[in-house]
């Protein structure tokens, strides 16, 4: 089932549903959204890829998943600029734990504890998309998931926003697809 139309920003809106999953994006309308956007990127980056190795550089803290990195997202990120990636990647993705329990959960995976900071979700989005920003090409789209529509922030325009509902008392999966605006980032700069 989907409804998609055009609203008067021109972002792309659609509904889906599919049953939830422990990996996002095995989870089939999320799985494609993923998919379409990587079918136009030439340089993608996951930094919270767990077992999808999609994405042209993937990372993930947990050292037991298929990603190719297994580093803090944040440190993951400021290591592909040190190797000369910087203004190169035209898709980011970002597909965070979206709760403390997620953090936790997913630290506990591994045998680590998460410390009070770790679990400060908010605060591990600002700072990874921090660390995204200048590996961005002028161009880049950038996918975020989770429970709320932030998104990047200033400097980047919605193109897409997809609500995939998991039935139930389940959170829905907002995905959200934004390409980076450079006029905007000159006027916040």
């Amino acid at each position: 089932m989907s409804n998609a139309h055009h609203t008067s920003e021109q972002v792309l809106f659609s509904r889906q549903f599919a049953n939830p999953t422990r990996e996002t994006f095995s989870c089939p309308p999320i799985g494609g959204f993923v998919r379409r956007y990587l079918g136009n990127s030439r340089v993608s980056v996951d930094p919270f890829a767990r077992n999808k190795r999609w994405a042209t550089y993937t990372n993930d803290i947990n050292p037991q998943t298929a990603a190719e990195y297994h580093m803090d997202a944040e440190d993951f990120l400021k290591h592909l600029v040190k190797q000369g990636l910087a203004g190169q990647i035209d898709l980011g993705i970002l597909d965070p734990p979206y709760s403390p329990r997620q953090i936790t959960e997913c630290y506990k995976e591994f045998g680590k504890v998460a410390s009070m900071t770790d679990t400060q979700n908010a605060v591990l989005y600002s700072r990874v998309k921090a660390a995204l920003v200048p590996l961005l090409s002028p161009d880049a789209v950038v996918l975020s998931f989770g429970w709320n529509s932030a998104g990047m922030g200033p400097g980047f325009d919605r193109i897409e926003l997809m609500l995939v509902s998991h039935g139930a008392a389940h959170n829905d999966t907002i995905c959200v697809a934004e390409r980076r605006n450079i006029d905007q980032i000159r006027m916040f700069a």
